[in-house]
């Protein structure tokens, strides 16, 4: 009695015949694949490479094909899911949710896949030794599929599973034992770039050595295309060199790790690589675009982001692919107290104008959560977000908090940015996180604004902002404003505590969904 498990587009999938093993079947799906909505059609990619992992009859060489086939029709639909995916601001959270999880899923499908080939080669099932040609195609694709699934992990910020860890350390053992890891060739024929499973695998290797916790979603895109622009760069060794900055254990596969803690004893398994090559580069670049402010060439960033965001991304990578490893500014201590956090700009107005009156919030209008803080510097914290309450909580995102005091509390206010975050969905119904945060000041206050035009790009003649002392910098301020009313060039005038300001744009610091941040000079007006 055949044991039914699936059912694809009216298709009847069985653990004994698989519709896919019939070539004129399979081609009548590949051609419905092809004229279907992106999404639909990524979502069913992935249910029928699901639906043969319980295929045991199919031949290898015809699983092959079929893996082969699915993975390359899929692509065209998976670069506009992803497109889509980018474009967050025109998407439900519903809408987000489906397009992440359908590329999520359709990579870790097609790793499964090929993994799943992997296995049958090595253990020389029958039917595997007529496969001499598909190897090297086998190991750069597991490669890339684990890869990019790894991307889509970062994006939201989430734990990374143990066994994408063991399939990177499987497709690249693979290559290696075939001598195939320097070996180049297409990964999608009509696609543009060619690659080597060396390449792929430092990919992720790379993306994971490069902090992607405190990248945002659009940092984390230039990241990924700056790490492709130079993996070629970059080649594993099975001892220690003298430029190799990280090391990892394909027997014991996990994250890499930095050279500043070594391995306890050297065993096969162990590679090693080196980041110096490049980072001399990404200098360079960096030294470029501030001079210039124009993107780097020869780079594909899929588009044309910000200068600004190239930037900050580039500054990260040459502070994590330093041969030294960062250093940080100040001391971090454990400790364990809870803080009261505030979001929201509107919000933080309310906040910052009640605080410079030393009078207590209504907590029935101004929303607060309790976090419980970890450990402290002096340039800010780590905490835990007990239960995340919506979607809000992102990296770059402008916070007020206010340690160990009650909700509604009158007293000091910080002002405060998210720069690291990782997320634990693995506890059903709570949502924690961890996250880092940066103090931007301990003295920010609630301002009126007004610009030299006498009129905002919204068509208001003043609007209330928080006015930061830059203390690290004599002469400077930062003027946090609601996002998209600034419009570069601008000059504000203001008044603190009855003394008049004249503010010159340097530049705009930070961009988040409410609020852009931009540095100013700052002159003192004398009467």
């Amino acid at each position: 009695m055949i044991k039914l498990f699936d059912t694809i587009k009216g298709k009847l999938v069985s653990a004994g015949s698989h519709p896919l093993a019939n070539v004129k079947e399979a081609e009548e799906v590949f051609d419905d694949l092809r004229g279907q909505e992106p999404l639909k059609a990524l979502e069913e990619v992935s249910h029928w490479l699901e639906s043969l992992a319980q295929a045991d009859d199919m031949k290898p060489e015809r699983r092959f094909e079929v893996v082969r086939r699915l993975d390359e029709v899929a692509q065209p639909h998976r670069i506009k899911v992803g497109r889509d995916y980018g474009n967050l601001s025109r998407q439900s959270r519903f809408q987000e949710n489906r397009l992440w999880s359908a590329k999520h899923d359709f990579w870790t499908r097609v790793g499964q896949a090929y993994g799943d080939l992997i296995e049958r080669i090595e253990r020389k099932e029958k039917g595997t030794e007529g496969m001499k040609t598909q190897p090297p195609v086998i190991a750069l694709r597991a490669l890339r599929a684990s890869s990019r699934r790894l991307k889509w992990l970062y994006v939201r910020y989430g734990p990374v599973p143990a066994d994408i860890w063991a399939t990177l350390a499987q497709g690249y053992r693979f290559a290696e034992a075939r001598r195939l890891a320097q070996t180049r060739s297409t990964v999608y024929p009509g696609l543009p770039g060619d690659s080597t499973p060396e390449e792929e695998f430092m990919r992720a290797m790379l993306l994971s050595a490069s902090a992607p916790d405190a990248l945002t979603p659009q940092e984390m895109d230039v990241c990924e295309r700056l790490i492709a622009h130079f993996a070629g760069r970059f080649r594993i060794s099975s001892k220690p060199l003298p430029e190799s900055t990280y090391w990892l254990d394909l027997e014991q596969p996990r994250q890499p790790l930095r050279l500043a803690s070594p391995p306890a004893t050297l065993t096969p398994g162990l590679r090693f690589f080196g980041t110096a090559g490049a980072h001399t580069e990404v200098q360079a670049m960096l030294v470029k675009l501030e001079q210039a402010n124009e993107l780097p060439s020869g780079v594909d960033f899929g588009g044309s982001p910000e200068p600004r965001v190239v930037r900050e991304v580039l500054k990260h990578l040459s502070l994590n692919w330093s041969p030294k490893p960062p250093v940080r500014k100040s001391e971090r201590k454990r400790m364990q107290t809870r803080m009261t956090v505030a979001h929201g700009f509107d919000k933080l107005l309310d906040i910052m104008r009640a605080a410079a009156i030393d009078f207590p919030l209504d907590s029935e209008v101004v929303e607060t959560e309790t976090w419980v803080v970890e450990n402290i510097s002096a340039g800010g914290f780590g905490a835990t977000v007990p239960q995340l309450k919506g979607d809000w909580l992102k990296i770059g995102a402008l916070i007020a908090v206010q340690p160990d005091a009650p909700p509604g509390a009158a007293g000091r206010w910080d002002l405060a940015i998210i720069r690291r975050l990782s997320r634990d969905d693995s506890v059903p119904g709570k949502g924690q996180a961890s996250a880092g945060v940066q103090i931007l000041s301990r003295g920010a206050v609630c301002a009126q604004l007004s610009n030299a035009d006498g009129k905002w790009s919204n068509g208001q003649a003043v609007l209330d902002g928080l006015y930061v002392a830059d203390g690290g910098q004599p002469g400077t301020a930062l003027l946090a404003l609601p996002q998209g009313v600034y419009l570069p060039g601008d000059q504000i005038r203001t008044e603190i505590g009855g003394v008049k300001h004249l503010l010159f744009p340097v530049a705009i610091t930070e961009r988040g969904d409410d609020y852009d941040l931009i540095s100013f000079r700052d002159m003192v007006q004398e009467e």
